[in-house]
């Protein structure tokens, strides 16, 4: 049976036995400045005279303890290349920014789609030099490698404008592109594909690589290819990633209602906040605790590596959700810190106190951010962990409802406050489904009722003062 791991030794000679293939097949290794020259053409990025174009940024990362992270702004001279060429650990994503951080609201411009693939033997990289060779895969403009694996360059024809509607298409076309591209025959860990998204910076070609300062990032040209994104979907059999919303440029902002057509179309919006003048709500609803301690068993039993971190931040998210004290998700994500650090099985991937640290620092961003962000779905992709939705156990939606009335009149009987019969019936449905649905959500309740979002946020937020 093929083990799915390497000692140090044994990644540091597949290293030098990758070089020596990739040279013997005639693919030449090119300096860095000349694989950035060649993926960001002399023009494409600002010039001395600040003439409104984007720039890249590079980013130096230490690690905790190690001096501060620092991201340098490379125009289009390349000059301050030279700032993470032989770092230790430099980053830079295939794309063009304003601004001076590497973040996704300062994005611009794509220039190329860079595929990562992880653990890549001898034998894993000649599969790859044949499948390119033979159609099988689309051939890549540059193969970079990194060290245990290969950073798969895919130099586009003409830029993509990063618009804000379009992330999560490029997302879901290079996740297809990922899966394709890391599959048995590419990786000693087929199963274990790194799903990373748009904004994603690689290993500058130049820098260190994990296996040392002997082991550098070197960059070989494939090829003069450069493709459109039609060419890479076409390169994926049964590729359903709907493209046509790149022709299309982000929609303007909706008019504002005058105040007349407001009262009309939404008569309980503007009784409360025009008539009565209440504020606008805000905040995010709270979820019964036995959602926290039920996260917390599925960290013991079924979180694996590649997703511990997030799933601490999965429990800072449920946490926030559930009303748990900041000082109780704290001690709770310190004590899998043990549990989690058992499950490594690769001496270059430990999991240390610093990414408890560092991904508790959620808790100091934006709480209703995170947890409005930290959606089933996302938790689910993040940490590699199935989270069925909420079912009904094979009830109609009619039967729930008279469960929720059934409860409803044996709160009565038992003397507890429940919400009176004054409000109008959609209230009293989406109290009686949270009654049922003790864990669900707003969004469960819209599906499940057909309610208006409005209306179930409304009286789902008076349920919670109750």
């Amino acid at each position: 049976m093929r083990r799915n791991t390497k000692t140090m030794y044994e990644w540091r000679k597949a290293y030098r036995d990758k070089e020596e293939l990739m040279l013997e097949r005639g693919f030449p290794e090119v300096s860095p400045h000349e694989f950035y020259r060649d993926l960001f053409p002399e023009g494409s990025l600002q010039s001395a005279e600040h003439d409104g174009k984007g720039n890249l940024i590079a980013t130096q990362i230490r690690p905790s303890g190690k001096g501060r992270t620092k991201q340098w702004v490379v125009d289009d001279s390349l000059n301050m290349l030279d700032k993470v060429i032989g770092d230790e650990f430099g980053l830079i994503p295939p794309i063009t920014f304003y601004g001076k951080t590497h973040t996704k609201q300062n994005a611009h411009e794509l220039y190329a789609v860079a595929i990562d693939i992880d653990y890549v033997g001898k034998q894993q990289l000649k599969n790859l030099l044949k499948q390119f060779g033979n159609g099988v895969q689309l051939r890549p403009t540059y193969l970079v490698s990194s060290g245990k694996g290969v950073h798969a360059y895919y130099f586009l024809k003409e830029p993509v404008q990063l618009y804000h509607n379009l992330e999560d298409t490029l997302a879901e076309l290079k996740e297809a592109f990922i899966r394709r591209l890391w599959n048995d025959t590419s990786s000693i860990r087929p199963d274990s594909p790194d799903i990373t998204g748009i904004y994603q910076g690689f290993r500058c070609v130049g820098s260190q690589s994990k296996l040392g300062a002997d082991f550098p990032v070197k960059a070989y040209k494939m090829s003069d290819n450069r493709y459109t994104l039609e060419d890479i979907k076409d390169s994926i059999p049964n590729c359903k990633v709907d493209l046509s919303v790149l022709t299309e440029k982000p929609k303007k902002e909706k008019s504002k209602l005058s105040l007349d057509e407001a009262k009309k179309l939404y008569p309980e919006w503007y009784q409360e906040r025009v008539v009565e003048g209440r504020p606008k709500k805000k905040g995010t609803w709270v979820c019964n605790e036995a959602l926290y301690e039920w996260w917390k068993n599925k960290i013991f039993t079924e979180v694996k590596v590649g997703g511990r971190y997030f799933s601490i931040m999965a429990l800072c998210a449920y946490g926030l959700k559930c009303g748990i004290s900041e000082r109780r998700i704290r001690q709770d994500a310190y004590s899998f810190l043990e549990h989690l650090e058992s499950l490594t099985d690769d001496e270059d991937n430990h999991f240390t106190r610093e990414d408890v640290k560092d991904a508790l620092k959620a808790l100091k961003a934006d709480n209703k951010l995170l947890s409005t962000m930290a959606s089933r779905e996302w938790i689910e992709k993040q940490t590699k962990v199935v989270i069925p939705p909420n079912k009904r156990n094979g009830r109609k939606q009619e039967q729930h409802l008279q469960l929720a009335r059934g409860i409803r009149a044996l709160k009565e009987q038992m003397g507890e406050n429940v919400v009176g019969g004054g409000r109008p019936d959609k209230a009293k449905i989406v109290e009686e489904w949270r009654t049922a649905h003790p864990e669900g959500t707003p969004k469960d309740c819209i599906a499940d009722t057909g309610i208006s979002k409005n209306t179930v946020y409304k009286w789902w937020s008076v349920g919670e003062a109750l």
